[in-house]
């Protein structure tokens, strides 16, 4: 609370910035659209006047006259209406700058554009020395020579401390960022020369907030496959639902898979928001599913309900769980405990506990959440 005199009067700077701002423009748009209006009315002043003139003088007859008026306040009241625009008209602009700016982005020399192979995504996960720091703080090491191995097919759990690199692990798996130095690969191929595009096709993910669209609960699911080739159909659409334990609960809605869940799926529930999302990735052709904190803002009913639907889906998948969360890493193979940006141990939940060791001392710290 002692916090609350600064954030007030950061807040009422930026208040008084927005509303100087907009008395300002208000002020212009004003102006604009008063001389907008004016100049209508004096360009008929003015041209009756000199219209009167010129019949008077014989120069001009009175249909001459009536045609320059039309003419000529015609062109004044487009101008007019124009000017009323303005300031839509400079936003529009930079928006334009900015888009073009966006457009002429090279994707030469990224390290996206690396990679051209499109093999089978399928076998087992390595890390090989893998030494890795953000571009924006290059100086700091989140990962310091990483070296471990995921069986096709196993699910393993990633923990650690808070800030370890759990999720910078998962990130690289997806070719987000380069490793600074060394390698990962899955199976025999090197995912530095694996096409990104045909990389992140076979690889499901998870994330902790469901990115859910307003729109139908069909239309959430198949946006996990989206082209012309892969299009979805209702029964994969189905499929996928299925497989992600949410069928009944979209088929007990009045309008079944029709049913618009809400921007940011504000009309369901948090569980079933996760439920949905976890379906949308099963739509992919996927080996690879990775999950990232995807049960830490569920409460113990909607946790219990997203962990047996995990429990179905990572069969057949090699699975990758970041977590907190005690039940997580109990249903895994196997536990990686990440400290310093390396594996310090590994094993089972119970194994791990006996051992006394790092994750103990994370487990009694109150580091795992329990429920």
């Amino acid at each position: 609370m002692s916090l609350e005199p600064v954030l007030q009067a950061q807040f009422d700077k930026a208040a008084s910035h927005c509303l100087s701002t907009g008395v300002r423009g208000a002020f212009v748009e004003g102006c604009s659209y008063g001389v907008a209006s004016a100049l209508i009315y004096l360009a008929e002043a003015l041209l009756f006047y000199v219209g009167a003139v010129l019949i008077a003088k014989g120069t001009y007859t009175y249909l001459q006259m009536c045609q320059v008026l039309n003419l000529v306040v015609f062109t004044v009241s487009i101008g007019s209406q124009l000017m009323a625009f303005t300031q839509r008209i400079a936003k529009s602009i930079l928006a334009t700058h900015d888009l073009k700016q966006l457009v002429d982005l090279g994707t030469m020399g990224s390290s996206e554009s690396q990679g051209i192979l499109r093999p089978a995504v399928e076998g087992d996960v390595v890390f090989n020395n893998v030494t890795f720091s953000y571009p924006t703080n290059p100086d700091v090491s989140v990962l310091n020579k990483m070296s471990m191995r995921i069986a096709e097919g196993e699910c393993v759990a990633i923990v650690g401390a808070s800030g370890c690199g759990k999720s910078t692990v998962a990130s690289l798996l997806q070719r987000l960022y380069e490793p600074t130095s060394g390698t990962i690969s899955v199976g025999l191929d090197e995912l530095r020369a694996t096409d990104i595009k045909h990389l992140r096709d076979h690889i499901a993910v998870v994330s902790q907030n469901p990115n859910l669209f307003d729109a139908s609960i069909r239309e959430n699911i198949a946006y996990g496959r989206v082209g012309e080739d892969n299009a979805m159909g209702d029964a994969d659409v189905e499929r996928a639902a299925r497989a992600a334990n949410v069928h009944d609960f979209v088929m007990s809605l009045p309008q079944g898979y029709d049913t618009l869940i809400g921007e940011n799926a504000s009309l369901i529930s948090g569980g079933q928001a996760q439920r949905l999302q976890i379906a949308r990735a099963l739509a992919r052709p996927a080996k690879i599913l990775i999950l990232d904190e995807c049960t830490s803002a569920l409460d113990p009913a909607n946790q219990t309900a997203v962990l047996e639907t995990i429990r179905a889906a990572k069969v057949g998948r090699t699975t990758i769980m970041v977590t907190h969360k005690v039940p997580v890493m109990k249903m895994c193979d196997r536990i990686l405990v990440i400290e310093d940006g390396q594996v310090r141990e590994q094993g089972s939940y119970e194994s791990l506990m006996e051992r006394k060791g790092l994750f103990t001392r994370l487990a009694n710290g109150g580091e795992w959440v329990s429920e």
